[in-house]
């Protein structure tokens, strides 16, 4: 059970580690990574920006809305008692982050009409 848990630790925290780095390559908003200025130059801050970073704009929720299905397969992942190899687990886990990511950040993008 130990191992399943580092493997869920080590596919999340890849990816809260990442997700505003993601936030920028989707959006293209400004945001700088954890290491970085973070959200501080995300276009939400510019009041005459034409578009305002959808993620960023709500919070958490907007978040939320796009990368709960990464974190909640990251952890199926982890924990099925499917017999999935540790590895594939892991590898899984962390294709799961662009991939169902993408797609959350694309739906976001498009119910906010970000793109139009």
């Amino acid at each position: 059970m130990k191992l399943r848990w580092a493997i869920f630790a080590a596919t999340a925290g890849v990816t809260a580690f990442f997700a505003i780095d993601f936030c920028n390559l989707v959006y293209r908003c400004g945001c700088q990574g954890i290491l970085g200025a973070g959200a501080l130059h995300c276009n939400i801050h510019d009041a005459h920006a034409l578009k305002h970073c959808p993620w960023c704009t709500h919070g958490g929720v907007g978040f939320v809305a796009g990368m709960l299905p990464v974190f909640v397969t990251q952890g199926w992942l982890a924990f099925t008692k499917r017999p999935f190899s540790s590895l594939a687990r892991l590898l899984g886990g962390w294709i799961a982050f662009p991939v169902l990511g993408g797609m959350g950040a694309l739906l976001v993008g498009i119910a906010e009409k970000y793109w139009a």
